[in-house]
């Protein structure tokens, strides 16, 4: 782990730390993380673009109101990846979806506006 090992207050990343050597075994490079709050509204709402090298996008439902999520901006409430109003959550990795998990997410919420937080991993 390097000379004179690390520190709590040292910042690290790549080779240098189990999950930066995973994610190059894994990945075939260092990955690093995206944070971002998104208002869904009762109409059609970008949550996530397209972005080649996301390998990992989770999706927190934090308001009270249920969020329908889908890679299509044609989404309609009822209609796609349901997110119960302060509890839902979806994940798309790139083990378990492929390509999917590059594309666009849209959102739209059943009644009023959500908000949502979003945890991009992306390739770097």
């Amino acid at each position: 782990m390097g000379r004179g090992g690390i520190t709590p207050d040292t910042f690290t990343r790549g080779a240098d730390t189990t999950a930066g050597r995973f994610s190059i075994t894994r990945f075939g490079g260092p990955t690093t993380s995206r944070t971002s709050t998104v208002s869904v509204l009762t109409t059609v709402t970008r949550i996530a673009g397209n972005n080649p090298r996301r390998v990992s996008i989770t999706i927190y439902n934090r308001g009270l109101n249920n969020v329908d999520v889908d890679y299509v901006s044609s989404v309609t409430a009822g209609a796609g990846i349901p997110l119960t109003g302060a509890s839902g959550v979806m994940q798309s990795t790139i083990e378990d979806d492929g390509e999917a998990v590059i594309q666009e997410l849209y959102g739209i919420a059943t009644t009023a506006t959500s908000s949502v937080f979003v945890v991009e991993v992306l390739r770097v």
